[in-house]
């Protein structure tokens, strides 16, 4: 979202870096890469591509790339043109979008962003074959302590809840020269744990797991431990759930 045009393809290599780097902590929280080889991959959101080559470098016969931003799309397709045919991305709706069907669908960080949500993820589900694994992990929530993205830079949590959406939409502003008219427009659908976990069991398909508030190690790990069992108390899960990891099979 940066305001400079001149800077811009440097600001997606650094996207696109730690993306990738992000996707090992990723699938560590789903108990490792499922195996890819020879399977076509959807990734639905998949930014400038960096799970789109974790998914490659790990067999994947193909990949494909689905995200609305034409502008981390162009990057992610040109960057990852060494793979020839295995690699395609579309900056596109999926609900229009005719890209074939997958053995395994993959969504990072991106379900928090997705309106309507129910809408949209049966799109991304009726792309998946009988049998096909979904996984589905993002973060963070919108009521959670740091739902609002780093929008603004603050370590004040539930900052944006204190102060409204105001204070988010012009530390966006401030960032990227656009002023959106609400929370919604920004990209933000405010959706809640509950909201998801209904969502989930809409869709035609299993659910192998559903966890929040997954974590592998460190002071996040500790903060987890000790505030894991106020998290799960239903006045408290609104506000403490910060991450979401779904695994579905389709039926």
């Amino acid at each position: 979202m940066a305001a400079t045009k001149t800077v811009r393809t440097k600001d997606r290599s650094i996207v696109f870096e730690n993306h990738l780097d992000s996707t090992f902590e990723y699938w560590r929280r789903f108990g490792g890469v499922p195996p890819l080889k020879g399977k076509r991959v959807l990734d639905f959101g998949c930014g400038t591509g960096g799970m789109v080559q974790r998914l490659i470098d790990n067999g994947a016969a193909e990949v494909v790339g689905v995200d609305i931003s034409e502008y981390a799309v162009a990057y992610g397709a040109e960057r990852l043109a060494p793979y020839g045919d295995r690699v395609k991305m579309y900056a596109a709706d999926i609900r229009t979008l005719d890209v074939g069907s997958f053995d395994v669908i993959v969504s990072q960080n991106t379900l928090e962003h997705v309106m309507p949500l129910g809408e949209v993820t049966r799109a991304v589900a009726d792309r998946a074959k009988p049998g096909a694994d979904m996984y589905f992990g993002f973060s963070p929530l919108w009521y959670s302590p740091f739902g609002h993205h780093g929008y603004p830079i603050t370590r004040l949590p539930w900052h944006h809840l204190i102060f409204g959406d105001k204070a988010v939409l012009d530390a966006m502003e401030a960032t990227s020269g656009k002023r959106y008219a609400d929370a919604f427009d920004a990209g933000f659908n405010k959706a809640t744990p509950d909201d998801f976990e209904a969502m989930f069991k809409t869709l035609p398909a299993d659910i192998v797991s559903l966890r929040r508030n997954i974590v592998t190690g460190g002071w996040k790990q500790t903060v987890a431990s000790i505030f894991g069992p106020i998290a799960d108390l239903p006045p408290f899960r609104k506000y403490m759930t910060v991450s979401m990891y779904a695994h579905l099979r389709k039926r």
